[in-house]
This record gives C-alpha cells, sequence and structure tokens, in this order.
C-alpha cells in the first residue's frame, strides 16, 4: 500500500469571517484551496493507498476565541470545546474536506496541538472534533499527541510543533493542567499564552497585521518612526504583564531582581530571533533521528546541515510580512511537507507550497 504523510502546522482558524466584515482575530481564508490539497493528495495514493494528514499544532487560533465577551485565562475542558465548537461552525467548507478525507479508511489524521491550540489536550473537544470531521468508527483513526510534544516515525523522522523550542512558550507535558481551589481542572497555559491573551490580542484589535509580521524586533524598531505612539503602548502593556506574572508572583523580593535579567534574557529577547538556531541545536543532539519537521516561527525552511540531517518547517498557511532582508516582502503561505516512500521504503521528505487549481474569482472579506 502506498503511503504519503502530510504534514501542516499553523493554519489559525478562528471564529470566520462576512464579506464586509472585518475580524481582526481570522487570519485564514484558504479553505477551498486546503480542500484541494486533501483531495490531490488522495488521487495521489491511488485507491490501493492511504494519506495521514498531520496537523502539527496551532491549526485553530483558540487563544483569539472569545467566551462571553472574553478572552478566558482560565480555560477547562467544557471552555474549550465552546471555543472549538466557535470555530469549527465558522469554517464549514474546512470541516467538510476532512469529513470527506476521513471517509476514505485508510485515511488518517494525527492532531499536535500547538501554543495556540493547547485546549485540545482535553477530552470535550478531541471528542468534538472527531463528531465534525470523522463520525462513527472514523473516529478511531483520528489520534491526538499530548503525552509530549513529539511524534516519532520509526522511519527516524521527528515531527514537533516547536512552542517548546522557546522558553516563553514551553510546558510541562506531565503537568498540562491544575486544580483550581474550587476543583475545577484548568489548563496550565505558560506566560506566553497569557502574553497574547493580555497583550497582542488587545493590540490586535488596533493593528491587525501585529502578528504577521516578523521578525518582531524588527518590526518594533521600524515602527519607532512610523507608529510610535503603538509601540509605546505594546511596550507599556507587555512590561505590565511581564512584572505581574513573571516577577510579582517571586516571593522574595531578592529573586525577583535578580531573575529580571534570567527572565528578560529567556523570555523576552528571545522573541526577537533565534528560532532556527535552536531547532538545528535540538535536532544535532537529538539520537536516531535524521530529519526533525517544525512549524511555530511561521517561517517556512529546508535546510540541510553538515552532519546529514534535515530540518524542515512547515511554515503557515497565514499571508504574512517579512521584514527580514533576507525574506523580505510578502509570503502567501500555503506551505506544507509531504513525506513518500520509495520501493524499499526509504522515505523522502520535501517542502511544498500549494498553488491549487486555477480559479477564475475569489470572495474577498475585506480589505487588510
Amino acid at each position: 500500500m502506498r503511503l504519503i504523510r502530510i504534514v501542516v502546522s499553523d493554519l489559525h482558524l478562528g471564529t470566520g469571517s462576512r464579506p464586509g466584515r472585518l475580524n481582526p482575530y481570522e487570519d485564514f481564508f484558504h479553505d477551498e484551496r486546503f480542500a484541494e490539497l486533501l483531495q490531490h493528495y488522495v488521487r495521489e495514493a491511488g485507491e490501493e493507498g492511504g494519506v495521514e494528514l498531520i496537523l502539527n499544532g496551532d491549526i485553530f487560533d483558540l487563544l483569539k476565541v472569545k467566551i462571553g465577551g472574553a478572552w478566558p485565562t482560565e480555560i477547562t475542558d467544557e471552555i474549550a470545546a465552546d471555543k472549538l465548537r466557535q470555530c469549527l461552525d465558522g469554517h464549514p467548507v474546512f470541516v467538510r474536506a476532512l469529513k470527506r478525507f476521513m471517509s476514505h479508511p485508510s485515511n488518517r489524521i494525527t492532531y499536535l496541538p500547538g501554543n495556540h491550540d493547547l485546549d485540545m489536550i482535553f477530552p470535550s473537544p478531541q471528542a468534538l472534533f472527531r463528531r465534525y470531521v470523522a463520525p462513527g468508527d472514523a473516529g478511531d483513526r483520528v489520534q491526538f499527541i499530548v503525552s509530549s510534544d513529539t511524534y516519532y516515525l520509526p522511519e527516524g523522522i521527528q515531527i514537533r510543533h516547536g512552542h517548546q523550542l522557546e522558553r516563553i512558550h514551553w510546558v510541562d507535558y506531565s503537568n498540562l493542567t491544575r486544580k483550581k481551589p474550587d476543583g475545577r481542572e484548568v489548563l496550565a497555559l505558560p506566560w506566553g499564552s497569557i502574553w497574547i491573551l493580555e497583550v497582542l490580542n488587545p493590540l490586535k484589535a488596533i493593528r491587525s497585521h501585529i502578528d504577521r509580521t516578523l521578525p518582531l524586533g524588527r518590526f518594533m524598531k521600524a515602527s519607532l518612526f512610523l507608529d510610535p505612539g503603538f509601540v509605546f503602548r505594546f511596550l507599556w502593556y507587555s512590561t505590565k504583564n511581564f512584572f505581574k506574572h513573571r516577577i510579582l508572583r517571586i516571593e522574595a523580593w531578592r529573586d525577583r531582581i535578580r531573575s529580571i535579567p534570567r527572565l528578560l534574557k529567556e523570555e523576552v529577547i528571545s522573541l526577537t530571533g533565534g528560532y532556527d538556531e535552536h531547532a538545528v541545536r535540538q535536532l544535532t543532539r537529538t539520537r536516531g533521528a535524521h530529519t526533525l519537521i517544525v512549524g511555530h516561527s511561521h517561517g517556512p525552511r529546508y535546510l540541510q546541515l553538515p552532519n546529514g540531517k534535515m530540518l524542515v518547517n512547515t511554515g503557515t498557511w497565514v499571508k504574512m510580512i517579512n521584514l527580514d532582508l533576507q525574506y523580505l516582502g510578502q509570503d502567501s503561505g500555503l506551505t506544507y511537507a509531504v513525506i513518500d516512500y520509495d520501493d524499499d521504503g526509504k522515505p523522502r521528505t520535501r517542502l511544498m507550497r500549494w498553488y491549487g487549481l486555477r480559479q477564475p474569482c475569489e470572495v474577498v472579506p475585506y480589505a487588510d
């Protein structure tokens, strides 16, 4: 049987959009093209083959979904399912594409939650996802990787979303939830998620492109001249958030002061760059793996290391603006990885960009 594996990450599906209405928290507008992608590889695999779709984190941007008009910081199983339901209902074409894909008995889905959809570690959103896209017995072919951040393939390929490579987004997979005094079990959010909820989300309503422009450090430096009022607001919100959640929670005041340089270096300055270097170091010291596939940073990469190992970053399907001189310009995304096998079972991993079928026109929900 011919097996094809497709790895996509960072689709960032929100609650959907309506023509003529701006939803600054919706960044995914490629439902039809995603449906075409799945149909294409199902045809490639043939009647006797199968396709494994690996959803490598941040598929749904659950951090940007409101409950009761606010972004919850205490996320229970019930709240997680409610947020996911809004995203699924907001993208019916995407849901139908997955359901059609799973109607083939040889196809399956593997889901690795990322930092924006960490809610998927709960059983209720997992059950809801299966009910929408793989009802009945098809649900047995959907698996969620929640005991660690890594999906291990037997051919020496490892797949990770990549948030664990940044201290600000690091989570303890042995303690993904915590008990509240009232008995509720809530998601143990890293500080990076709290920062998104309390700083980035409110600012995205003012400048919707803030998380679609990279690298962040260069964007902030340029904005000092072009949009200084916004930069000062960003720095003020971030500083208050940092001291509230990272410094003031340290009980001894001397330890608070001593911790500031380390936390700034590990959690704040790291936001401005260095992700690729962290991924390369991780791959270099990992035994038994010749290929590491990541996402998270939204920067597609295909790097062949001197030791023969390969690093692949699947990028994003979000329209990004890159200010790095090496990649200067606008990137439409739609990148992904494909793993296929020769007659001897040897894997081949490629970074791809989906162009899809030639469409005479498409709906423009708004100009941004």
